[in-house]
């Protein structure tokens, strides 16, 4: 009896062709915008993680600015001491402390012998320790990491191939760094970072290709008026800490905003005090992503929503329409015997067949389109290259929306079928004769 019940729902689908159809767009269509939404979304939202996947989960920057929401980083305050990162450093949940300084290299020289030099354009040398390898996540690849004190460097590949890849710098060649004030930097290449396959944002702003020791690099080349004019203090503008683990990242921050604003804190003395400090940490930048690409997958979902309310409304719409049109018929079963329940199956198995057929189409209609939403998205990064846009979106599916979206289009045809059922089956069977 259920099989012959669901056989005449879908001779009663059938039809009447044109208007299931249009009942069905309206379902497909709805999905699939969930669909097509959701997976861009996704595949969007884990391509800018990664992109700010800034450095090790634990890590840090320490700097001054503004403890805003968010917080603002100045560049132009350089107040943080040797005696700082060293109270930074022993504290209970920070594991390391390393110091940046930043050294801008006009250009970088060769020589091939005693007269001739080749040269190219320079770039940025970072003044750190090894503790900044660490948190920026960069492996060698060959060599060792260079040593305090000493006329060492390490470079990324690509800074190996600046003469070309016919001529490329190798482990213990020297090179000459030129700075913005004309003084000459002699540097041992004594390891080759590994250049990552899909940098971070923020990696490929700051540009570590050369990374040496503070000194001579650093200490030698620039004091800090924080001291005064007699009493010049070696200091940076930016620190990279570690937390001892990634449960401890808050725990660090805290210990760290309450030292710089001690009493005992360098830093303290020398900044300025219109700028606060800033501890900004990877979980932090993360977390905002999240909020905004949360907001805006809400945003577009509702609407995709909208449109399974309107094809949820055709639904009902041609279920009301079939009643009124086979009254006669409806009357007929029932003279002969079908009973109360059977009717109302009937316009309900009509009605779950709509959302079912066009929830199951909806999802393979979403699932092509994302693909080619997320080919869209990519062909247009390429076309504004760029660091900060290099890279490719992964299409990503999220599966737990298709469940929902079949549910939901089975959810809707019942819901819709509903109340156009319990008319059929409330009818009067002499009545429903009569009507022509």
């Amino acid at each position: 009896m259920m099989k012959d019940i669901f056989l005449m729902g879908l001779d009663a689908l059938r039809s009447h062709k044109i208007r299931t159809l249009l009942t069905l767009m309206g379902i497909i269509i709805g999905i699939s915008s969930v669909i097509m939404v959701s997976t861009a979304g996704t595949s969007v939202q884990s391509f800018v993680e990664e992109k700010w996947n800034i450095f090790d989960p634990t890590g840090m920057v320490v700097g001054t600015g503004v403890a805003t929401d968010p917080p603002k980083l100045s560049f132009n305050q350089v107040v943080f001491t040797n005696n700082d990162i060293q109270k930074i450093q022993n504290l209970p949940h920070v594991k390391d402390a390393a110091p940046v300084g930043i050294v801008v290299i006009r250009k970088i020289s060769v020589r091939d012998s005693f007269l001739k030099w080749r040269s190219a354009p320079g770039s940025t040398l970072y003044a750190s320790s090894s503790i900044l390898l660490d948190v920026l996540n960069l492996k060698l690849i060959s060599g060792r990491i260079f040593q305090e004190g000493k006329n060492e460097v390490v470079i990324t590949e690509s800074t190996a191939l600046i003469f070309g890849k016919d001529k490329p710098l190798k482990l213990n060649d020297f090179i000459y760094l030129s700075r913005i004030d004309g003084r000459l930097l002699k540097a041992q290449i004594v390891g080759i970072l590994k250049e990552a396959g899909d940098e971070s944002i923020i990696n490929q702003f700051m540009s570590a290709s050369i990374i040496g020791p503070v000194d001579p690099y650093y200490s030698n080349y620039i004091g800090s008026n924080a001291g005064g004019i007699l009493h010049r203090v070696t200091a940076y503008g930016l620190l990279y800490v570690t937390a001892t683990d990634k449960n401890n990242v808050e725990n660090a921050r805290n210990e760290i905003i309450d030292y710089l604003n001690s009493g005992i804190s360098d830093a303290k003395k020398y900044k300025d005090t219109r700028y606060d400090f800033v501890v900004i940490t990877q979980e932090y930048i993360i977390s905002k992503i999240e909020q905004v690409m949360g907001v805006i997958n809400m945003l577009i979902t509702v609407i995709a929503l909208i449109s399974l309310g309107v094809g949820g409304i055709g639904i009902a719409n041609i279920m009301f329409a079939t009643v009124t049109e086979r009254t006669r018929e409806i009357g007929t079963m029932m003279a002969i015997g079908a009973k109360r329940r059977y009717i109302l199956q009937l316009f309900l198995y009509q009605s779950i067949v709509i959302g079912l057929i066009g929830g199951l189409l909806g999802c393979i209609l979403g699932a092509s389109g994302s693909a080619f939403v997320v080919q869209v998205l990519n062909n247009y990064l390429q076309e504004l290259g760029g660091g900060g846009f290099a890279g490719t979106i992964t299409l990503i599916y999220p599966l737990e929306w298709f469940g929902i979206s079949v549910v939901f289009g089975i959810v809707v045809g019942i819901a819709a079928g509903v109340l156009p059922a319990r008319k059929a089956a409330k009818m009067d069977p002499v009545v429903a004769l009569r009507y022509s």
